[in-house]
């Protein structure tokens, strides 16, 4: 399933805690519009990026909405990315995060394909997106009207500067993506989704 079967096992691995905190209480933007953290299973992970086209990842920046305690951007991390940066708005999580990132990267895993990692603390409502050809992630972050409004910025974003995008969006909200006429679905599984928009 999408919801973390096996919460442990990339824990034991890499000495990390992706997975103890569900809330934080220090909150940047309107706190109505996350759901709790539940981070994704690996091998879940895995299947999804799988179910990206052929893509130069060298070029892309992989940006995980509602990062949590940084599990989906560790796993990211095992993929030949440009950059790869976690946006929560959680200040416990984003120090939870950060914690697990300097874990992971004493632990020179061998698998690790990405070297610029980082967390950043912010509102995903204000926070700048890249410029460049990029993968947004989302592990069901978001409430209907806040992931609304984050697919609508995506289109404006793509439309104002025409780059390759794609959506690896999990949860029971497919079908705001499916609604906005600047996305199409590339492959659904379950409840993960894969999305193009741009010129992707």
């Amino acid at each position: 399933g999408w919801r973390a079967p096996r919460p442990h096992a990339f824990d034991l691995e890499y000495g990390t805690d992706t997975a103890s905190l569900a809330q934080a209480a220090t909150l940047k933007g309107d706190p109505v519009n996350g759901n709790g953290h539940e981070p994704i299973d690996t091998v879940d992970f895995q299947r999804l990026m799988a179910d990206l086209p052929p893509l130069d990842l060298g070029q892309f920046t992989f940006v995980d909405f509602g990062a949590g305690q940084g599990r989906a951007v560790l796993l990211a991390a095992e993929y030949p990315l440009r950059r790869i940066v976690g946006v929560e708005h959680g200040l416990e999580l984003v120090r939870s995060a950060e914690a697990d990132v300097a874990r992971y990267l004493k632990s020179h895993s061998p698998r690790q394909r990405c070297r610029e990692l980082r967390i950043e603390w912010a509102d995903a409502a204000e926070w700048e997106l890249p410029a460049g050809p990029t993968l947004f992630y989302f592990c069901e972050p978001f409430r209907a009207p806040m992931l609304r409004r984050m697919i609508g910025r995506i289109a404006e974003s793509a439309a104002a500067a025409p780059r390759p995008i794609y959506v690896l969006y999990v949860g029971a909200q497919a079908g705001l993506w499916d609604e906005n006429p600047a996305f199409r679905r590339v492959r659904a599984r379950y409840e993960a989704h894969v999305y193009a928009a741009g010129t992707a």
